[in-house]
């Protein structure tokens, strides 16, 4: 049977159609393997570093040696510490394939005891996008201070308090140069060295630490520096050490919060977090919240609302919401609220947070001598 010319014309369409999806499978094909084939692949010769046991008197450092792998370029997209005393820096951030090179660590330790500080670093790795590098040690603190912390819980507006930190030091002729308050409320404390008792010329000093009643309602925050000179060891010269003492104070008066910040932690971003504080007073009258406003914030739709709570007038609810847009962006502020309680016309709560994608879980660490996770 005879076909006519127009089938013919078909079937000659058809087959050029398929072999056209055939040749474009087979190009798309080849260009997968090709960009397969052309990825990065970092290796480091160790994930981990211990410095064993250390002191606190000086900067420590290490590096990381790496080389790329892969057929492709090699990209280091970020490198962050997990912590300020931890100081990660690397030279540049793009390898071509077979270079090596190092991520350079300093550490400037703090505390006491056995410690663990991580660096993760970000890479365009297919198999590999994040490794974990950790730097360990055992730290021995140069000067001890009793109480490690200096914590006035329970002040009142206007009537300022006192307490005294002891330092002890591994040299017990060690000197102190100086005492000195730092940080955002560093003006509400002061610190004045004591004398040794009559007959004493070594061992531990004491420091007396004031809060000036002059301090304002909320939680105020500083840091107590010990300059103080002496020998690490009796073998070694004498250092210069500044010792620190995290000092902080909660202050109230008719009025006291539930919590003395608005602890926001860590938050995905493009999602709305919401954390509410209720606002008490401890005399139980009724009072009025007139407004509530939000200064520095660092998160643009931030918003405060204030609510009286169910319970009566003498407890109103203040409730902070907003939604970060974007991932290692820090969630701060400063909410101000406004009553009509004499001395307590205006107050302000601290905003602390973190927007962050994944959390910890997002980060697998390495073995110990493996280049991979």
């Amino acid at each position: 049977m005879e076909q006519s010319p127009r089938f013919n014309t078909r079937l000659t369409v058809l087959h050029w159609l398929c072999c056209l999806a055939v040749g474009l499978l087979i190009l798309s094909q080849g260009a997968g393997a090709q960009e397969r084939a052309a990825a990065s692949d970092i290796n480091f010769a160790s994930t981990e570093h211990d410095f064993g046991a250390i002191m606190d008197v000086e900067t420590y450092q290490t590096a990381f040696p790496f080389v790329n792998s892969g057929t492709g370029s090699l990209v280091i997209k970020q490198v962050k510490a997990g912590c300020g005393c931890t100081t990660p820096a690397l030279d540049k951030k793009v390898f071509a394939p077979g270079e090596a090179s190092e991520i350079k660590v300093s550490f400037k330790p703090k505390g006491s005891g056995r410690q663990t500080k991580r660096i993760t670093v970000y890479t365009n790795d297919p198999e590999t996008p994040v490794i974990t590098l950790a730097i360990k040690a055992d730290i021995t603190p140069f000067v001890t201070a009793t109480p490690k912390m200096v914590r006035f819980q329970s002040s009142t507006i206007g009537t300022g308090d006192q307490a005294v930190v002891q330092l002890a030091a591994l040299d017990p002729q060690f000197s102190v140069n100086r005492v000195y308050m730092s940080g955002l409320a560093s003006r509400y404390f002061s610190a004045q060295l004591l004398p040794r008792p009559e007959g004493i010329t070594d061992g531990p000093r004491s420091v007396l630490v004031s809060l000036s009643p002059e301090a304002p309602w909320g939680a105020q925050y500083a840091t107590l520096n010990v300059e103080v000179e002496g020998k690490p060891t009796p073998e070694s010269e004498p250092v210069t050490h500044v010792a620190k003492v995290t000092t902080s104070a909660k202050i109230s008066g008719t009025l006291q919060p539930s919590a003395t910040m608005f602890q926001v932690g860590i938050v995905e971003p493009g999602e709305t977090f919401s954390k509410t504080i209720t606002l008490r007073n401890v005399d139980r009258k009724e009072y009025q919240v007139l407004s509530a406003t939000i200064d520095k914030g660092t998160v643009g739709d931030m918003e405060v609302a204030f609510v009286p709570s169910p319970s009566g007038l003498s407890n109103w609810l203040l409730v902070l919401t907003g939604t970060p847009g974007r991932t290692e962006q820090p969630i701060r502020g400063d909410v101000t609220i406004y009553t009509d309680v004499p001395g307590e016309e205006e107050l302000v709560i601290r905003i602390g947070g973190m927007a962050r994608t994944g959390g910890a879980s997002a980060v697998r660490p390495s073995s110990p001598g493996q280049s991979k996770p």
